[in-house]
Order: structure tokens, then sequence, then C-alpha cells
């Protein structure tokens, strides 16, 4: 090979490499060890954004995110990087400082964590049978469309240790539901209607709260 071209051959060979896949999950962040939502994991009462930068170094940023009513928050996310986001968590506080802990957010569809067995896209029924019975939520379809507002003392309802569970569903389409699951009502997740229109869980929150 002419002389000349090593130094080319050997670039372009670099590049290649940078962009194989290989080279791309050695970057990648390792998986948490424990992928099972917990007041303790990954997330726990008394955590700062500063002390959840120190366990997790190298894996938090601080983000604007949507919320309701056209509001953005300032939330620090938990593992970003992975471009799918398979372990992304949301962490929210009250303050600007980021010290008084609120709840921990999943939203991602592809999301690997799990609470107590439940995954995001799991179906309505699904929490309904853990939480032992049917639960209360808003109609689909606005802004509050598909929190839960009561577990009607089911399981889910009081604190595990220092957090609360809290859920939401979507509609894959709100275009054929029945209107009887629509709008600002409340709604109990055992209507025929709601069955048939198979919501699915599209977040998992866990809420930190003060023991009395």
């Amino acid at each position: 090979m002419n002389s000349s071209l090593k130094p080319v051959v050997f670039l372009c060979a670099a590049a290649v490499l940078a962009s194989s896949p290989c080279a791309y999950a050695a970057d990648k962040p390792a998986a948490p060890a424990d992928l099972a939502l917990s007041c303790q994991n990954p997330v726990k009462k008394g955590d700062t954004a500063q002390s959840l930068k120190k366990r997790y170094p190298g894996n938090t940023t601080v983000q604007e995110v949507d919320g309701a009513e056209g509001a953005t928050q300032k939330v620090l996310v938990l593992y970003p990087q992975n471009l799918m986001k398979p372990y992304r968590v949301e962490v929210y506080f009250d303050d600007d400082a980021m010290t008084r802990l609120v709840s921990v957010n999943i939203n991602i569809e592809k999301s690997q964590w799990t609470y107590q067995g439940l995954k995001i896209l799991d179906s309505i029924q699904a929490v309904e049978k853990q939480n032992g019975k049917p639960f209360t939520l808003y109609g689909f379809g606005w802004d509050y469309g598909g929190h839960v507002t009561s577990f009607n003392d089911g399981a889910f309802s009081k604190p595990s240790g220092d957090c609360t569970p809290h859920f939401r569903f979507q509609l894959r389409t709100d275009k054929n539901a029945p209107k009887a699951i629509l709008g600002e009502q409340k709604i109990k997740s055992s209507l025929p209607a709601v069955i048939q229109a198979q919501p699915y869980l599209s977040e998992i929150s866990l809420d930190f709260v003060e023991q009395k």
C-alpha cells in the first residue's frame, strides 16, 4: 500500500469503528442493577439533586419537561443518555434548588422499570387485579385525563413505606372512545366502556409523603 494513503485508511477505519454498534455499546451507560421501583430505589426519602448526582455519577441531567395546561417543569433525569430511554427516571422537586423531593416518574413506553410486577403498557385490568378491586380515574382526552384519583381502599391506597404509588392510563386513540369515558369526570376502571377501550398504563409515579 502506498504509504501516503495509510493515514487516510486509518482515519476512515477509525470513523467506521466509532459509529459501529460495538463502539456505541461501550459508551452506553450500564443498566441499573435493580429495575424494581420502590420507596428506596432508585430514589429514597431525603434525596436531593446533589445526593443523586453523587450516587449516579455521569447518569444525571437537568431537563425541562412538559406538564399540564402548557406548563413546564425542571426535573432531574436519571439515566438520560440511552436513545431508547429504557432506564429513564424523572425526579421532581418542589424547589429550584432541588432539595425537597416530591416524586419520581416513569413514562417511557420502552421502560424496563417495574413496580410490584407492573410495567408501562400493562392493561388497566392488570392494575385492578393488583389493587384487589376497581379504582377511580379521570375520564380521558384532557390534560388530567387517565389519572387515578382513588384506589378505593385497595392495595395501592396506603403508603408503602415513605411513598405512595400513582398511576395514569392512556388510550391509543380518543377517536372512537365513547363519551361516557371522556372529559372532566370520574369513572370506574370496571366500567364496560373502559374495558372495551383497552387503556394502558402510561405513567408510574411514586409520591413521597410525610409520615405522621
